[in-house]
């Protein structure tokens, strides 16, 4: 059962209720931790289920935004002030268990007063608030992730459920050795145990986890009371099942990958292969003729893409390693606000500079796979539906504290389908593909659309639209043409790699 909880209110602190759920997630695992209880089947009674759902909570984080205070229902109400508000049943509910309960002040938000809550949130003021601020926002986590630690005890969280750890530590073919001598305990039980020279002894099983079937059969060919040819028929059936479990983890979903990351490499999603109607049709209000003729896309192969668009922290190290000048922040904090004022050709050689440190992959994704991610299953204009909303993305008039005055840190809002955050919105982002007027003779297969057709490889594509563009930029189908050596305030970009 989970022992993190993070109450929140939409309107008023979603993108940082997701910033922080994903930190977390990745330190202490996901099964550890949770923030919604909206789903309730017909009948239900909502206060029974939060009491149910928040039983087995040991912390709990309420996040507080400037608004979250005077919120207002449809009547005009204030959400507090009603009995039946989620949040303020969710919050009673945890003050009444008498567990810890953290406020977590967040966008510049002040504690209340008592005096402002309402009679059953009251004692909420005297807890002790831990505030979480954009430019410290990673510092101030860290911080917050000692005190969880502290109160829900001392497991090794880090080393169990950190993906990156994970990752180095579980890559396709060591835990399919895990999972070979796993079964080999299993089946020949108590026989091996006791024959501490044999097939495999207690040191084997607990410190030599990769071991292959190839590698237990060279042990077994030992001298022991034990031989290989009695075990055989078990090594057989161990073999067909670890080619099995072999292929399952290869289908693992796309958003899981088994490559061991270095601290410097972006976080990566694993895209499926797909289909998906590339343009925009005439109906969609805010289209321009560059994104036509429309035509089916076909993708016939995975790739990873970047999480989230590359940071100013990711960035600055590639820079340190090559003695670069640091692009400017502009004052609006850098760690993990994405970088800007970078070229096409900065970009190249970011990515350069990763496939020499790491040996993988790395380059910019296509045009047309940024638009098959952005889309994500969809032929809205956005990825969320045909209207640019409230506080959706940031842009010069997307309903964000951010609108057209700066970027916005990397997720703070919703992801998409495929779990990729920013597509729409914060910086536009460069593609491999050089610029040509519209679609037409453009390839069907994903690939990258270069010299052929008259195009204008001095320019490349950006996508995604920025912080000052307004939403007609931040359309899936929107594309612009920017001079290869240009670097200006609104753009940046993220990463794709092959595997």
């Amino acid at each position: 059962m989970s022992k993190i909880f993070i109450s929140y209110r939409r309107d008023d602190s979603s993108g940082y209720a997701g910033r922080l759920f994903d930190k977390l997630e990745h330190h202490f695992g996901k099964d550890q931790l949770f923030m919604d209880i909206d789903l309730l089947e017909a009948g239900e009674d909502f206060a029974e289920v939060i009491q149910q759902k928040l039983q087995s909570v040991q912390v709990a984080m309420v996040l507080i935004g400037k608004h979250w205070l005077v919120i207002r229902d449809s009547s005009g109400r204030k959400r507090l002030d009603n009995p039946d508000d989620w949040v303020r049943l969710e919050i009673a509910t945890l003050l009444e268990r008498k567990i810890r309960v953290i406020p977590v002040l967040v966008g510049g938000a002040q504690m209340p007063l008592s005096s402002q809550l309402p009679k059953p949130l009251e004692s909420l003021a005297r807890r002790h608030a831990h505030e979480i601020s954009d430019i410290r926002f990673h510092s101030d986590v860290d911080k917050l992730i000692q005190i969880l630690e502290k109160t829900i005890g001392n497991q090794d969280f880090h080393k169990l459920s950190n993906p990156a750890h994970q990752q180095k530590e579980f890559s396709l073919n060591k835990l399919t050795g895990v999972l070979v001598i796993s079964m080999l305990i299993l089946l020949a039980g108590g026989l091996l145990y006791h024959y501490s020279d044999s097939v495999l002894s207690r040191n084997s099983i607990e410190n030599e986890t990769s071991l292959t079937t190839d590698q237990l059969k060279q042990k077994s060919e030992k001298p022991a009371s034990i031989t290989y040819e009695a075990l055989e028929p078990l090594f057989d059936n161990i073999q067909k099942t670890s080619d099995q479990l072999a292929q399952a983890i290869k289908a693992l979903p796309p958003n899981t990958s088994d490559e061991s990351q270095f601290s410097f490499e972006p976080q990566m999603v694993r895209i499926p292969p797909g289909s998906f109607i590339m343009g925009s049709p005439e109906s969609e209000t805010g289209r321009k003729s560059d994104e036509s003729p429309q035509r089916k896309v076909t993708i016939a192969y995975p790739f990873e893409i970047g999480r989230y668009e590359v940071t100013f922290a990711q960035y600055d190290a590639f820079s340190k390693d090559t003695n670069r000048k640091l692009p400017s922040d502009q004052g609006w904090g850098r760690d993990d606000r994405p970088v800007i004022s970078v070229s096409w050709d900065d970009a190249q050689a970011y990515v350069q500079w990763l496939v020499k440190k790491t040996g993988k992959k790395y380059r910019l994704p296509t045009e047309a796979e940024w638009e098959y991610v952005a889309r994500a299953g969809t032929s809205t204009a956005y990825w969320w539906g045909d209207v640019i909303g409230q506080n959706n993305a940031v842009c010069n008039g997307c309903g964000s504290q951010w609108d057209n005055k700066q970027t916005a840190p990397v997720g703070s809002f919703k992801p998409n389908a495929f779990g990729v955050y920013d597509t729409a919105g914060n910086v536009w982002e460069w593609t491999q593909d050089c610029w040509h007027g519209d679609y037409t003779n453009a390839p069907l297969d994903g690939t990258a659309w270069l010299e052929r057709n008259g195009g204008d490889c001095s320019h490349r594509v950006v996508r995604g639209g920025s912080w000052v563009s307004g939403p007609r930029g931040l359309r899936s189908a929107d594309r612009y043409g920017d001079g290869s050596g240009v670097s200006n305030l609104n753009t940046g970009f993220r990463v794709a790699r092959d595997f």
